[in-house]
């Protein structure tokens, strides 16, 4: 059996999706739980995390309803901006609901270069999400991983979760920022990282480049630190599900165990956002 630690849901129409544009049309199209349901069955899939696709409060509490009486969404991470004045507010009033999980930041939020008001503010959003019992998810770049990690060192107590293997350019081999953020960040018992979003980075199902991230997150993270997560509806524009779920299996190594793999595939997940 699988979690799902990272799907998408969305309409459109709602507006507040930046970067969704008409010109991509295979995305710019709903999508919505009842979609996804027949892959869900077909490949064993028992729980989803679902996670924000717009960095809105708005969203976030249409995912909630969204998914209110779905038996598959166990946990929703929503999208608030860590520097608005309104993000106590609207994390106090998301967290009244039971399947909201977490918050997903973009790696951008924790540049260097920020200022002394926004590195307070971002400081200030990481110390409550600990307080809370939250899931940090983080959208974060090779170059930005570092600068992650030293926010993170702060707030021992956070769980974070790194999307999609840190965003490395599948097409080369692991780089230096992207080793180097990890080896910090593996330092921290908290964070784990998605083995999410691998077709789109391998550009269909192709193991062969993904194999030295993997093998090199197992080493600094273990298996008790990886998360599998498909990233539908994005991984479509590489393949199906079927080819998500085949990649993924074809890169845990044979070394593994049972017990390991069954971390990975579903465990971790339930551990990392806090649901049976």
């Amino acid at each position: 059996m699988y979690v799902d630690a990272h799907v998408h849901f969305w309409k459109p129409s709602r507006g507040d999706y930046g970067w969704l544009k008409p010109d991509h049309p295979l995305l710019y199209r709903d999508y919505l739980p009842e979609q996804l349901l027949p892959e869900l069955r077909a490949f064993g899939v028992e729980s989803l995390v679902v996670v924000q696709a717009a960095p809105t409060a708005e969203e976030a509490a249409f995912l909630l309803e969204l998914t209110r009486n779905s038996p598959f969404a166990a946990a929703v991470s929503g999208g608030l901006d860590p520097f608005s004045e309104r993000f106590a507010d609207e994390l106090k009033t998301l967290l009244a609901q039971p399947r909201f999980a977490g918050v997903r930041f973009n790696g951008a939020a924790f540049r260097s270069d920020r200022s002394a008001g926004e590195r307070g503010k971002l400081r200030a959003a990481l110390a409550r999400l600990q307080s809370s019992g939250l899931t940090l998810d983080l959208l974060a770049r090779p170059d930005e991983l570092p600068d992650v990690a030293s926010y993170l060192e702060d707030v021992p107590e956070l769980k974070a979760v790194i999307n999609h293997l840190g965003c490395p350019d599948a097409k080369e081999p692991p780089s230096e920022p992207w080793r180097i953020g990890m080896e910090r960040l593996a330092r921290l018992p908290g964070v784990a990282v998605k083995l999410s979003g691998m077709l789109t980075l391998a550009g269909g199902p192709h193991p062969k480049p993904l194999q030295p991230y993997v093998d090199e997150l197992l080493r600094l993270f273990g298996s008790g630190r990886l998360l599998f997560g498909s990233d539908w509806p994005v991984a479509l524009q590489a393949g199906g599900y079927g080819d998500v779920v085949r990649l993924f299996e074809a890169l845990l190594p044979d070394g593994l165990s049972e017990k390991e793999k069954g971390d990975i595939r579903a465990g971790n997940a339930r551990q990392w956002y806090r649901f049976a």
